[in-house]
């Protein structure tokens, strides 16, 4: 049976010899045809030649066909075939599960979210979604409404974890209680098949204490729609507390390619959220992901993007949440299990004073 497109780039796969080596423990058939989660100039790129995989280097030369394939009750499972390479070379596919905090012991709460939707909303949804993790010190409430309610191409998940709800509390589209959750476990229930978050084509997630406009999150999301990313944030203003460097703005720029997007603001496109979606299942910290989700996109030269154009400022300093030696033993084992690196590099991008001819 020739195998379909389908069943290559819905699935998560380990990358291995015949010796039983691990190559990569998870690769993503990406549908641009770039290989993700593994990156390698050998198998940069896959395509599919008369129903056989191949595996490709970045100028079409074929370095992997898997002529061999097995199933299971569930679809393909496993691919077999020789490297062109090394003749001595036999390489393996197999469908795995991705792998979550889950594998080295932590948990998520038991907890399911009820999402609530504001009344009349089904008829009115607007294309993008920003999902926002709030309690009672929340700067959301301070954003300037600095555009018509009218003209908001976005609309607002609340995922409140204080412990009380005010009674107020309202501007949201949809609204869920989750106390008892962290950011990414909270955010990852909110997505589970059957949610309404799952109809939006790109989703905001900035952490309560960054400080922006209405008008900030709508030209985010069309600066995202028209360059056609799969991840991007916002840069930070220069007093901002700044982890990374690579984050803050850089006023030569409207957009800088890079290689990394912090998880303290990231935007994602629909398909590349489902891609990235299990890596937050009982996340604690959050640490580390950011350099996961990177590799699992393959690392494109102008698929990740830093916007200068918008400045948001990151108003208190990071690692007061958590215990942060727990945080950084999370982000090794999270590491362990993708063989993720830390990598921060820029690739050009739009300058500033060339935008406009």
């Amino acid at each position: 049976m020739k195998i379909q497109n389908d069943e290559l780039v819905h699935q998560t796969w380990a990358f291995s010899r015949e010796n039983g080596e691990v190559i990569a423990p998870v690769v993503r058939l990406l549908p641009n045809g770039i290989v993700g989660g593994y990156i390698h100039p050998f198998e940069r790129c896959w395509a599919l030649v008369d129903g056989a995989l191949r595996f490709q280097s970045i100028t079409g030369q074929t370095t992997t066909i898997f002529d061999e394939s097995e199933r299971d009750e569930h679809g393909l499972l496993r691919l077999t075939g020789g490297s062109k390479v090394d003749p001595n070379v036999v390489h393996v596919l197999k469908r795995v599960q991705m792998p979550t905090a889950r594998d080295f012991g932590q948990s998520a709460s038991d907890d399911v979210p009820e999402l609530r939707q504001a009344e009349g909303l089904p008829g009115r949804k607007r294309r993008n979604l920003v999902v926002l993790r709030a309690n009672a010190q929340s700067l959301h409430i301070h954003w300037a409404r600095n555009i018509p309610e009218e003209d908001r191409n976005w609309d607002l998940c609340i995922s409140w974890y204080g412990k009380e709800v005010p009674s107020d509390l309202k501007e949201w589209e949809y609204f869920t209680h989750q106390p008892n959750d962290r950011k990414f476990s909270a955010i990852y229930k909110l997505f589970l098949e059957g949610s309404p978050l799952l109809d939006y084509e790109n989703v905001y997630m900035p952490d309560d204490d960054l400080m922006m406009t209405w008008a900030d999150i709508n030209k985010l999301f069309n600066i995202f729609r028209i360059g056609g990313f799969d991840l991007a944030q916002p840069s930070l203003v220069a007093t901002s507390y700044v982890t990374h460097p690579v984050t803050a703005q850089n006023p030569e720029y409207l957009v800088r390619y890079t290689n990394f997007v912090e998880l303290m603001c990231p935007v994602f496109s629909r398909s590349f959220l489902q891609i990235c979606l299990p890596t937050f299942e009982a996340s604690f910290s959050g640490f580390g992901l950011d350099h996961i989700w990177s590799q699992l996109g393959g690392r494109v030269p102008g698929r990740i993007a830093i916007i200068d154009d918008i400045a948001v400022a990151h108003t208190r300093p990071p690692n007061k949440n958590y215990d942060v030696l727990a945080a950084i033993m999370e982000e090794r084992s999270m590491a362990e299990l993708y063989r993720s690196s830390k990598t921060y590099e820029n690739y050009g991008g739009v300058i500033r004073k060339y935008a406009f001819g």
